[in-house]
């Protein structure tokens, strides 16, 4: 009897607690993204170190100060982020330059050779979108009546465009401002990468602790209960990132090996930007194939370069869905086709490019917490016979 009073004096202060915790953690979270521009290094610096704990953990069973392992990584973070602009960046600009030009095409000039050569190929660049103008246009005459109406919108659309850009110059303009816009940045972005790489030493040396920290606050009776959630969360999270990581380089790697073996142009360019796309499941298809062909039509005119194209995307893609993603993330993320495609579609709507990126990993945590804390509710109350007593 005794229990059941203390049960139920400590019932509303544990809902009472519970309400708390609730509006604390959605106060936190709002003023985290009003203020997203001041958190931001805080959060790449907590997503570097969550990834590298593992690493943390095997230095310590090995008992190598945390210290120094949290030295020696982040000299090996700054050192990859060193080498990837100093040598892997400079082609790649060079490299986007060019299939800029290349895209809307070099003025004539009257002075031999009789253009601009802007980006120093030596040969004339029409341009891919005056060449699919001319594409349009002569599939726009073969199409009798109004069905190429559609095509006629498309053309003096493309052309309003380019008369308004005034050609390749007007782009060049617009991308030298966007440098110098850059650049009058850079200041603050070398004050981010200071910041980040300060708060990752941090989260490095203390992470276990913290986790330790956040444990001890648990409520008792429910600690083990939680504890057993988080654990298939990080699961979760952490080979669905693990798996990005390591798919996407993969998928830039043989994209690109298998473009260059075409001879396919900006193969390197492509490359990248395919495997930077694979962060989110099915971007590829719409940023690296559409162009890729585009770029493997209008510069090999071959057909069968085309086909090659395709091939080697879908190829590749393939390959990441039926080998490596299964072979590095496992079955750990679980989401439907569906639920994926919702989720992703939600994540942009509500957070941009960043909600594209966190929203698989967001959805399996949903995902977890309702099969823990809803399901068996809605269970409950669907196994009640009918006309019990509420």
């Amino acid at each position: 009897m005794e229990t059941t009073r203390e049960r139920s004096a400590g019932s509303p202060r544990r809902r009472r607690a519970a309400l708390v915790v609730t509006a604390a953690l959605v106060a936190a979270l709002a003023l985290a993204y009003v203020w997203r521009s001041v958190f931001a290094p805080l959060a790449v610096a907590m997503a570097l170190a969550y990834i590298l704990n593992p690493v943390m953990r095997w230095a310590a069973r090995r008992r190598i100060p945390r210290g120094v392992t949290a030295g020696l990584l982040l000299v090996a973070v700054l050192g990859a982020v060193s080498a990837l602009v100093l040598f892997a960046v400079p082609p790649l600009l060079g490299e986007l330059y060019s299939f800029g030009v290349s895209l809307v095409g070099e003025p004539a000039s009257e002075e031999a050779p009789g253009y601009t050569d802007l980006n120093g190929n030596g040969r004339w660049d029409e341009g891919y979108l005056a060449a699919l103008a001319d594409w349009l246009e002569r599939l726009a005459a073969r199409v009798p009546g109004g069905e190429a109406k559609w095509y006629e919108r498309l053309l003096v659309q493309m052309q309003e465009s380019a008369a308004r850009e005034e050609g390749a110059l007007a782009i060049a303009r617009q991308a030298g401002q966007g440098i110098l816009a850059f650049l009058w940045n850079l200041q603050g972005a070398v004050i981010g990468v200071g910041l980040t790489a300060i708060y990752l030493f941090f989260f490095l040396v203390n992470f276990d602790r913290m986790v330790e920290a956040v444990r001890r606050w648990l409520p008792g009776r429910q600690r083990e209960r939680i504890e057993r959630v988080a654990r298939e969360i990080d699961a979760a999270v952490a080979a669905f990132l693990r798996g990005r990581i390591l798919t996407c380089l993969a998928v830039g790697a043989l994209t690109s090996a298998g473009l260059a073996f075409l001879g396919v142009p900006y193969w390197y360019l492509l490359g990248v930007v395919t495997g930077l796309a694979g962060v989110v499941p099915f971007l590829p298809i719409f940023v690296g194939l559409v162009p890729a062909v585009l770029v493997a039509w209008f510069d090999a005119h071959s057909g069968w370069v085309v086909l090659g194209t395709v091939g080697v995307y879908v190829v590749v893609q393939g390959l990441e869905g039926w080998v490596l993603t299964p072979l590095v993330q496992g079955r750990a993320v679980r989401l439907h086709p569906v639920t994926l495609m919702v989720a992703l579609l939600l994540g942009y709507e509500v957070l941009g490019v960043f909600g594209l990126v966190v929203s698989v990993p967001l959805a399996a945590t949903i995902k977890i917490l309702a099969k823990e804390f809803l399901l068996p509710e809605v269970r409950e109350l669907a196994d009640e016979e009918p006309g019990a007593d509420s």
